[in-house]
């Protein structure tokens, strides 16, 4: 099998191309005289082109070795353009995590996976975008993310998605409710109870009200607001009760409010969203294996309610 070509004689090639002399050469290489002589001569050996003319000591490239410095040129032009996207701020795009996630996420959740991921990894640079669900579509369909943590149901392909453990609501009480004692909290308990909502539209409020709605229990509906961490913290200075996504709340240990298992059993769905066109990066990869950590321990803590 035929040697293939070395960069090392194409350097010496082109050194000579250059310089005119392979004393010159080898002071540009840093090499001895006689090493660029065996890499211009076992160049010529391998291509089975004589590119150098010799006469009284001196090399005369012939019309080969002047078309092969077109080429080597072209390749060295290449090699200089390589060299500046290497340099460039868009390749450090690579050492970007563009994270989109739904509002559950935000308060508790993202923080601590956050954390984690950036112990492991201080390098990359994180952007984090929290988006309502009307507007979700507008940002998924725009593709200009990493990784998104959503509120399922979503209309996104299912090759793109994976989905987190279900997680069953919890209720959430002032530590000197009277039902902050209890183990379970039933939707019973709650009747004329003051409760703190979330606003309308969302998944959160749609399956809470329609638990109550079913069972015909009556709430005091006396305070609304926009976003589940609100409600924790309104629940925390004891004006109301409420019934949230276990993803809102994070670990029930030390809160400032009780946290306890509710029944009937509301399931959220929650998952992850990934490019439709780009693969994977390894930081993004590395992310959503914390996340997905992160979402298991959430349920055996919910289970243990």
């Amino acid at each position: 099998m035929a040697l293939r070509i070395n960069l090392k004689q194409i350097s010496a090639f082109r050194s000579v191309m250059i310089s005119g002399s392979t004393s010159a050469a080898a002071e540009l290489l840093n090499v001895s005289q006689s090493a660029v002589s065996r890499l211009i001569q076992n160049l010529e050996a391998q291509t089975a082109f004589q590119l150098f003319l010799r006469q009284n000591g001196r090399l005369y490239p012939t019309p080969e070795a002047e078309a092969l410095l077109k080429e080597v040129e072209q390749a060295y032009s290449r090699l200089d353009h390589l060299d500046n996207v290497m340099r460039s701020p868009r390749l450090l795009e690579s050492k970007h995590l563009r994270l989109i996630v739904s509002t559950p996420f935000a308060q508790w959740f993202l923080p601590a996976a956050l954390a984690q991921f950036q112990r492991q990894r201080p390098d990359i640079r994180v952007s984090i975008k929290i988006v309502v669900r009307r507007d979700m579509a507008k940002w998924l369909e725009e593709q200009k993310f990493d990784v998104a943590l959503i509120t399922f149901p979503v209309d996104y392909p299912a090759a793109h998605s994976r989905k987190l453990p279900s997680l069953n609501g919890v209720c959430i009480l002032p530590l000197s409710h009277p039902l902050a004692q209890a183990s379970v909290v039933h939707a019973k308990d709650l009747a004329s109870q003051l409760f703190i909502s979330i606003i309308p539209d969302t998944v959160l409020r749609m399956k809470v009200d329609q638990v109550f709605n079913q069972l015909s229990i009556q709430r005091s509906l006396m305070i609304e607001t926009q976003s589940g961490a609100s409600i924790c913290s309104l629940v925390a200075e004891g004006l109301g009760v409420s019934v949230v996504d276990p993803i809102t709340v994070g670990n029930p240990i030390g809160k400032k409010f009780a946290v306890k298992a509710f029944h009937p059993t509301i399931k959220f769905d929650f998952g992850i969203l990934l490019p439709i066109q780009r693969p994977v990066s390894e930081h993004a990869d590395k992310f959503i294996s914390i996340v997905r950590e992160q979402a298991f321990a959430l349920e055996q803590l919910c289970n243990a309610l």
